[in-house]
């Protein structure tokens, strides 16, 4: 089965300080970002792996990375039976 790892940047949620000790992001919509990655590996073929996801935090920036594997077609096996 062919597959690929991914990494994508999440544009416009960054951590920016709360306090001193804490950084927050802004609100975002996990389910809506993962309609975003469905459509972007939809066009080859490509189909995302939610069970893979990792969210991740880099230079403060989110990213999520996972996997995605082709799609392939089911093949069905035809029996027929003689009366």
């Amino acid at each position: 089965m062919d597959s690929k790892i991914f990494s994508y940047q999440v544009e416009g949620i960054k951590l920016e300080p709360s306090t001193d000790l804490l950084k927050v992001s802004p609100v975002f919509d996990r389910k809506e970002l993962t309609e975003k990655l469905k459509e972007l590996f939809k066009a080859d073929g490509f189909k995302v792996d939610e069970r893979s996801f990792s969210y991740k935090i880099i230079d403060d920036q989110l990213y999520i990375q996972g996997l995605a594997f082709k799609e392939e077609v089911a093949k069905s096996i035809g029996f027929m039976s003689v009366k």
